[in-house]
């Protein structure tokens, strides 16, 4: 499945000519949303996860949304509008008249609270006949087979830092890292090992037996491995394999091997993210369907829909520049819709998906941006996009430098108009070797000048 249009009515700031109604691409790719802090990114994608995952769902989430719903309404509504994928996603019962599109539509009510009373929760969801029948159908099915979606927040650890989260044994749910800052995608690496387990198994099976013939969990154990060590981890770190103590890295050419864990946020962090896709893809459908990359490589070629908050999260730029490339390359019919504070994320983002949210104070709805903006972000360097309207910084400068180039400026005055004495000439020709500008900060430089003196 994927998501063709979100619509969003009186949730915590989208309210009035804040709604939003957002149409996307509906098709595998890097749609990213872009926004100050307090624009509304993790509700945009919590909303959504709530709608494609259903009601039953978010009552389990258990998640606190005392002020969910906006102070000024009553209700509050989601709709999510799904392409389906009939070779992917399963009606149950089977309907030769499945529709190809559903609109995943829900409700609730504000909370309110007499003054001692404890924290609120999901209150009961009210949904309208069709998504309910639908719904339950598909992808609110008690065990639906394919409608892939998975949600994480900035917070993808491979062990969670909460012990008592840590005591549980229920697995963890596809979306549960977006909406708890205490969940860990320890499950992936447990899922990991047990293919490790089983595959051990079937090989001492296999030398009882005398067969040649490689078991179906080696198989998947090595398309797994394959696919997290074709150019995943950086500075040339190559998952090495699998025991019982995790993964382990090593880099090329030399004999010492690392358990992942000892690594640092950056490379946990992203290696657990593919993981736990993975595990999930293969938990939706019940099997991987790989194919090998020209090159080398392997593909993962299920679709289906992943959110992610603060993709950058732990990320050094270096990362921040290919990460939506690589996933896109190695899941090419994943929708991932991705919040990001960091302009090289953006520049990843396909035509018509790229996507800019108001600040608080403005009053104006989240919207796709257009295509001269697009193509300054996405064919520019990192300072045309974040002096872009996207990100709205009027400079990229340090504050110790900006006052610099105000003095620059003004020396450049003084210089051009043959009236700077041989001091202040001395200052201006060390503040020129000092600071060093794009072409656009001179440009803009120059041009304040020259009104100046105008």
């Amino acid at each position: 499945m994927y998501v063709t249009r979100v619509q969003l009515t009186d949730i915590k700031g989208f309210s009035g000519r804040r709604a939003v109604d957002l149409r996307l691409p509906g098709k595998g790719g890097w749609t990213v949303i872009a926004g100050r802090n307090s624009s509304g990114k993790t509700t945009l994608l919590q909303a959504i996860a709530v709608a494609l995952c259903g009601p039953d769902a978010a009552a389990s989430l258990n998640v606190n949304i005392d002020g969910w719903v906006n102070d000024r309404a009553k209700v509050g509504f989601a709709k999510v509008d799904v392409h389906v994928d009939p070779a992917a996603d399963v009606f149950d019962p089977d309907d030769e008249a499945a529709p190809s599109t559903l609109q995943m539509s829900m409700k609730w009510p504000r909370v309110t609270r007499q003054r001692g009373e404890g924290v609120a929760r999901w209150p009961s969801v009210e949904v309208d006949h069709e998504s309910l029948m639908r719904g339950r159908q598909g992808p609110w099915g008690h065990a639906p087979r394919g409608w892939f979606c998975a949600g994480y927040g900035p917070f993808r650890r491979l062990a969670s830092a909460s012990p008592s989260h840590r005591a549980q044994t229920n697995p963890s749910g596809p979306v549960d890292t977006l909406f708890r800052d205490d969940a860990a995608l320890s499950d992936s690496v447990g899922w990991v090992l047990d293919l490790h387990y089983r595959a051990l198994e079937q090989e001492r099976a296999q030398q009882e037996e005398s067969t040649a013939d490689e078991g179906a969990a080696r198989r998947l154990l090595d398309a797994v491995l394959a696919l997290l060590g074709d150019g995943l981890l950086p500075d040339r770190f190559q998952i090495q394999g699998v025991s019982s103590d995790g993964l382990w890295v090593r880099m090329p050419g030399r004999k010492a091997s690392f358990p992942l864990r000892e690594l640092s946020d950056g490379y946990r962090s992203v290696a657990a993210l593919v993981l736990d896709i993975v595990r999930q893809v293969h938990a939706a459908y019940g099997h991987l369907q790989i194919e090998d990359k020209e090159g080398g490589g392997t593909v993962i070629l299920q679709p289906g829909v992943v959110l992610i908050d603060e993709v950058d999260a732990h990320l050094h730029v270096t990362w921040q520049r290919w990460i939506g490339d690589w996933l896109r390359e190695h899941f090419p019919n994943i929708q991932f819709i991705v919040t990001s504070h960091s302009p090289y994320i953006c520049q990843s983002a396909d035509e018509g998906a790229l996507i800019r949210l108001p600040g608080p104070e403005e009053d104006s709805p989240p919207a796709v941006v257009d295509e001269d903006l697009y193509r300054r972000v996405v064919y520019g360097s990192a300072d045309d996009a974040v002096l872009s309207e996207l990100f709205g910084l009027e400079t990229p400068y340090s504050s110790r430098a900006e006052r610099l180039r105000r003095r620059l400026v003004a020396l450049e005055r003084k210089v051009y108009a043959d009236t700077a004495t041989a001091a202040e000439t001395e200052e201006y020709k060390e503040l020129s070797r000092l600071l060093t500008s794009s072409v656009q900060s001179r440009v803009a430089e120059v041009a304040a000048r020259l009104d100046h003196e105008q």
